[in-house]
């Protein structure tokens, strides 16, 4: 008896301790949790929010009207199971069909044997330069804004083919087909009730009535949803459903949808299915059925299209083409922080086009943009003008991507002067070692620096492959006396901005000091060189009298005259000496 009692109060505590379970939807508005495993097999109303928790289990079996603004979450680890409905309460707003240029309709009158009225109702706007004609029955009209054209036609049981043609741009929405018999009678076909090529079905008001958020698991096994906005971000699995009015599906960048055998119809966008950034997708082609028309079945659509680059504030150009959905093409500059956008458009269509980068249209084919992008770096005619671009072929498909451009970087190695001292207004022979270490070719300028300002250098221009170094000369020549280092640094063109900071170091390298004097007072050089010359004419005119006179001497000697004379040249030695005297007095004191 004792162990029937602790049994049973064991039973009741688990009762008691058990998490609220709900066999049936909420009706209330209310927000409903469910953290275990459950099952909805009776068709009811559900009129709230509905989350799904970690580790629960939600399978419905029955049909479910969803209230208008109710919300099912479908929290990560959690999971639904669909295998009845999800319909909106309320009734879809009316119906039509959008035709284009080349669109053909095929309303069937199903034993309707008679000649008799075949009316096309339309329900949009006239847009005066708009050419719209209608064929049926080989006979052609002109919709100018009427509410209906009507046909003599012969009906055979048979679908009639009612072709459109000529406009491009403007909407046009059949609202619904009538057939008149020669008896009178009427029978109505609704926008959703014919076969087409090249027509999508569209509401009246395009929002959803509910919504699915998708962060765990969602299958929908031989399921329907009617009215529902779906946002997959987890796990998602339609097999043998139907989808009304419940797309475009967005499969998020975390997401994976996996569509096959299923029915999607009544896209409120023209995507069936929209997968964003890196979400993942796997659509069997040969036994999906999509809304149809330029509807199409799914695309890939980038958040953004963002290259990064590492230019700074460069004005760098960019050329792109065959981006996007229409194959666009253009040109930008790149902004203040070496970025551009491709889909940088006002226009929203426009910036929507250019971030579709896969898609698989109404027919089934898949495609893909084949675009590329050009960024160049635009430097001088003679200087910095190699090819500092980078070609991106295929155009990344992805929201944002980082360009690298191979730069040079130019570096002075070393400044080295012929000698430590120099004279003022002399030119002075100096040495640079320059070297490019860089991943591209340059060719630049070279400019030196006393200080703040531009020293006595010729400018030197040198050019570099990538990894060379080469020796420039250059002759310096100092305007002051004192201790002086030369600075030199490589030109970079203003407009580079702050990338200079990049390609060079741009406070330049500086050179060992050299002492400059002012050059000694060389007015006098003339004087003494004057009378250096005027000494030596002296001299010689001394010691070719001398010759001379010594020689008439030994002439007269040798004719006889039987004596010799002396001259005196006293006088002359004293002179040469007093000379000697001055010229070595001038030497001292200069």
């Amino acid at each position: 008896m004792r162990g029937k009692s602790t049994i049973l109060a064991l039973m009741m505590i688990t009762i008691v301790s058990a998490p609220l379970v709900y066999a049936e939807p909420h009706d209330d508005g209310s927000t409903q949790t469910i953290t275990g495993t459950e099952t909805w097999s009776s068709d009811s109303l559900l009129d709230g929010d509905l989350i799904i928790a970690n580790n629960g289990i939600l399978t419905i079996d029955s049909s479910i009207d969803v209230g208008t603004g109710s919300s099912i979450t479908v929290e990560e680890g959690g999971s639904l199971i669909l295998n009845g409905a999800l319909n909106s309460a309320e009734p879809v707003n009316r119906l039509f069909m959008e035709v284009f240029n080349t669109t053909v309709l095929e309303p069937y009158f199903q034993g309707l044997i008679d000649s008799g009225t075949l009316r096309v109702n339309f329900a949009s706007e006239y847009f005066t330069n708009m050419e719209v004609y209608v064929k049926t029955n080989d006979v052609s009209q002109s919709w100018t804004g009427e509410d209906y054209l009507d046909f003599n036609v012969q009906f055979n049981d048979a679908p009639a083919l009612v072709e459109f043609s000529g406009f491009l741009q403007y909407q046009v929405l059949v609202e619904s087909i009538q057939a008149f018999d020669s008896n009178g009678a009427i029978y109505t076909l609704g926008a959703d009730e014919w076969n087409h090529n090249n027509g999508v079905l569209v509401l009246e008001e395009t929002n959803a009535k509910f919504s699915v958020s998708i962060n765990g698991e969602f299958t929908a096994s031989g399921a329907t949803m009617t009215g529902a906005e779906i946002m997959c971000s987890g796990e998602c699995h339609l097999d043998n459903s139907t989808l009304s009015w419940s797309a475009p599906i967005n499969v998020q960048s975390s997401g994976a949808l996996t569509a096959e055998t299923s029915n999607i119809n009544g896209s409120r966008t023209y995507e069936d299915i929209i997968v964003h950034d890196s979400g993942e997708i796997t659509y069997d082609v040969s036994t999906m059925t999509g809304t149809g028309g330029p509807t199409d079945m799914w695309i890939r659509l980038l958040s953004q299209r963002i290259i990064e680059t590492n230019l700074k504030d460069a004005p760098a150009s960019v050329h792109f083409q065959g981006i996007g959905y229409q194959a666009n093409s253009g040109d930008f500059i790149l902004d203040e922080n070496g970025a551009i956008n491709l889909d940088g458009y006002n226009n929203p269509e426009t910036s929507k086009y250019i971030r579709m980068t896969e898609w698989v249209d109404g027919n089934g084919d898949f495609h893909e943009e084949d675009g590329s992008v050009i960024i160049t770096l635009n430097g001088g005619n003679s200087v910095w003008n190699s090819n500092y671009s980078i070609t991106i072929e295929p155009a990344p498909k992805m929201p944002s991507y980082t360009a690298n451009i191979a730069l040079p970087y130019v570096v002075i190695d070393s400044i080295v002067p012929e000698d430590t001292q120099g004279t003022v207004d002399k030119g002075l022979g100096v040495m640079l070692t320059v070297s490019n270490t860089g991943d591209a070719d340059v060719a630049t300028n070279i400019k030196c620096y006393e200080g703040n300002d531009e020293a006595d250098v010729a400018t030197m221009f040198v050019s570099l492959t990538i990894g060379q170094t080469k020796e420039v000369p250059a002759v310096w020549y100092a305007n002051s006396s004192g201790a002086k280092s030369l600075n030199c640094r490589i030109t970079v063109p203003n407009f580079f901005n702050t990338l200079a900071e990049d390609v060079t170091s741009v406070t330049g390298t500086d050179s060992e000091l050299v002492n400059f004097k002012e050059a000694e007072d060389l007015e006098d050089i003339p004087i003494i060189l004057y009378a250096a010359i005027v000494i030596v004419i002296i001299l010689g005119t001394v010691i070719f009298s001398r010759a001379s006179a010594k020689k008439l001497a030994k002439q007269q000697s040798v004719d006889g005259q039987g004596q010799s004379k002396d001259y005196d040249d006293d006088g002359i030695d004293d002179m040469i000496e007093s000379m000697d005297e001055n010229i070595d007095s001038d030497d001292g004191h200069e």
